[in-house]
């Protein structure tokens, strides 16, 4: 008789989860970004492999283009549901928040058809900005990338909502593996950018289908109760994510990915290359703690803002200390060995990405220590101080890169500039969270009620 492989795979998944139960810390928050952090280690471990095999069927030029690709993408992105995901962990019944899914599932489908109408209407005028003519040929998957990415996006929150953690880390998983081996078959055929383009996309929405069908197995029920009078109603409560979050990451979206841009703009594709495979090699496991810790800081978080904000403080601080002695330790080896590594591991034309990591190492300790609190601003719902650090951010990354390029200085040195400015921008984070936390006595929600 043959076996159904969706019992095998689920009897997989049981007793993977029983010998993680035996190995994992006990304590909830610490196991939680374990799992989180297992399992991104795991995809980003396969993606790192994966990269010295793609450097020798690729060229820097090649990766300049997905540098690029990947930064446009990215900015989008981030308004793919006006940041109302954010607000999925936070309501106290899941009636409310699947009304909430359904607002940012609506959202999605708006933004993906004006993501369309603008690369086909001016596609051509943004690849001839960033200096990357070989990217006009793939603009059209821009508006895909967008669907995969953000439906990733806000199942995510949902599944962060509900504590599935170990099927989140599940997914990024696959999500790793899906890239590495789309890229590497594609790369094997020498089509050039599109195969690291479709990894690209492989990567960003991996992982969809099974939150999506573990949400409707898991909450059918809840999910029967979206109405529009509710969607409505829920939209206007949390209207302050779009308003304000919204709004903040678009900026935060410009930061990361427009120095990629500029690179290319100012220096030319192949900078824009080694920019993009340092960043990107270095940057990968340090967003494994980054993001997994932030996650699992959201929903521990969310209810330490209703009940114990004193805590909330002493949280604050301990990840704040802890994750500076994990973000700078990576520091001193980064700075002494990176020229030396990328040359070894990628390839002799690849030594000048380990020059921009080496000068990068003080930007990278500073986010691994503060970004995850950043979420702390979305609990406590000051997303006015989260818009005005991520606009004096932008103001003070993009004008250093415009004032290297009006000084003529050489790329490694704006690559310097960048990374000082940067770091100066995360201090000046953590200053504006403790600001929010000391300033808070009682969640929004006790505030409000006291309103006549």
């Amino acid at each position: 008789m043959t076996r159904d492989p969706t019992q095998k795979a689920e009897r997989i998944r049981v007793w993977l989860g029983r010998a993680a139960a035996r190995i994992l810390p006990g304590h909830g928050f610490a196991r939680s970004i374990t799992v989180l952090a297992g399992g991104a280690a795991l995809g980003q471990g396969v993606a790192l492999l994966a990269s010295p095999i793609l450097t020798r069927l690729y060229s820097p030029e090649d990766y300049g283009v997905l540098g690029v690709y990947a930064a446009i993408l990215g900015m989008i992105t981030v308004v793919a549901s006006l940041r109302y995901e954010y607000a999925l962990p936070l309501p106290e019944d899941d009636a409310t928040a699947a009304n909430v899914l359904a607002v940012c599932l609506l959202l999605l489908c708006g933004t993906v058809a004006l993501a369309s109408i603008l690369v086909l209407c001016w596609g051509r005028e943004i690849v001839r900005w960033v200096d990357a003519p070989a990217l006009e040929r793939y603009l059209w998957l821009l508006p895909l990338g967008m669907l995969g990415a953000g439906a990733y996006q806000i199942l995510n929150y949902w599944t962060v909502r509900k504590r599935n953690f170990s099927r989140l880390a599940g997914t990024r998983i696959t999500r790793g593996a899906g890239r590495a081996v789309i890229q590497i078959g594609m790369g094997l055929t020498h089509v050039g950018p599109l195969g690291l383009v479709l990894g690209q996309i492989a990567g960003e929405t991996a992982g969809t289908a099974s939150l999506a069908r573990a949400a409707w197995r898991g909450d059918r029920a809840t999910l029967r109760e979206v109405n529009p009078q509710r969607m409505w109603a829920a939209a206007k409560r949390y209207r302050r994510f779009p308003l304000l979050s919204g709004s903040a990451d678009v900026l935060d979206g410009l930061v990361v990915q427009l120095p990629q841009l500029l690179f290319a703009a100012f220096y030319g594709i192949k900078v824009a290359g080694w920019f993009s495979l340092g960043q990107g090699v270095i940057a990968a496991p340090l967003s494994i703690v980054v993001d997994s810790v932030s996650q699992v800081l959201f929903g521990e978080a969310a209810r330490l803002a209703r009940d114990d904000l004193r805590s909330m403080r002493r949280l604050f601080l301990k990840l704040i200390a802890r994750l500076a002695l994990l973000g700078g330790l990576p520091v001193v080896a980064i700075c002494v060995l990176a020229p030396w590594f990328f040359t070894v591991v990628f390839g002799p034309g690849w030594e000048e990405a380990g020059r921009y990591v080496q000068v990068m190492g003080i930007m990278f300790a500073a986010r691994t220590a503060v970004i995850p609190s950043a979420q702390l601003l979305n609990i406590l719902e000051r997303q006015d101080l989260y818009f005005l650090w991520d606009a004096i951010r932008l103001a003070l990354v993009v004008g250093t890169l415009i004032a290297g390029k009006v000084l003529g200085v050489a790329p490694v040195t704006s690559v310097t500039l960048y990374s000082l400015s940067m770091a100066v921008a995360y201090a000046f984070l953590a200053i504006l969270v403790w600001i929010a936390l000391r300033g808070r006595s009682r969640p929004p929600e006790a505030q409000s009620s006291d309103k006549p």
